[in-house]
């Protein structure tokens, strides 16, 4: 009798690694961004105001701008695993 709770919970931690391994969709990536940034430019600002694009740096997944009517343009730098990064950085000079 003891090992049936016990099986259920290593199922449950099981299903829960797996879910949290997945890397996410370029969508569910876009769409997180996009929240924030409505969430930050407050009136006036849609989801809709933003826009992705490929990195061509493979440690940059995605690059996310969002333009907001009033003007105030926000960019987002997404990892492979849809994690923020800092801006790139460019050459030295």
């Amino acid at each position: 009798m003891f090992f049936v709770p016990v099986a259920g919970l290593v199922v449950v931690a099981g299903i829960i690694g797996y879910r949290m391994g997945q890397v996410p969709s370029e969508t569910d990536i876009i769409t997180r961004y996009a929240a924030s940034y409505v969430a930050m430019a407050g009136e006036g600002a849609a989801l809709t105001d933003c826009a992705a694009t490929i990195h061509p740096d493979p440690a940059i997944r995605l690059v996310i701008n969002c333009a907001n009517p009033n003007g105030l343009t926000t960019t987002f730098y997404a990892g492979p695993r849809g994690e923020a990064l800092p801006p790139p950085q460019g050459p030295a000079t």
